[in-house]
């Protein structure tokens, strides 16, 4: 009889947790921004620009290799924001090219 309640105190509690680390970027589930520093870096072109709130993605599309990799990317920056058609500097994991962070290196230290 009291196996059902501890279970549910149980499922709440990771509930919870996975709730938090979920909704701290950087932390957890979210946080490829800190192991992107030796990931390469491309200029990807601008498909279309979509503001959730005061969160800003961008649609971009690469080429590694032969293929054409298209994935939605978070901008970072205050002001404004690119539009479709212009380049804009990202980074990539080797690995798996599908992750993709949005690069806030200089242009002048930049390889391609």
């Amino acid at each position: 009889m009291w196996a059902i309640p501890v279970l549910l105190i149980v499922g709440l509690a990771v509930g919870v947790g996975l709730l938090v680390l979920v909704s701290h970027p950087g932390v957890g589930l979210d946080g490829p921004e800190a192991e992107s520093a030796n990931w390469r870096r491309v200029d990807a072109e601008v498909i279309s620009v979509l503001r959730a709130g005061h969160r800003t993605f961008l649609l971009v599309r690469f080429t590694v290799g032969t293929s054409l990799i298209r994935n939605d990317v978070r901008y970072p920056l205050p002001g404004a924001v690119p539009h479709a058609g212009q380049r804009v500097p990202i980074r990539y994991d080797p690995m798996s090219p599908a992750r993709v962070v949005f690069d806030l290196q200089p242009h002048s230290s930049r390889s391609s």
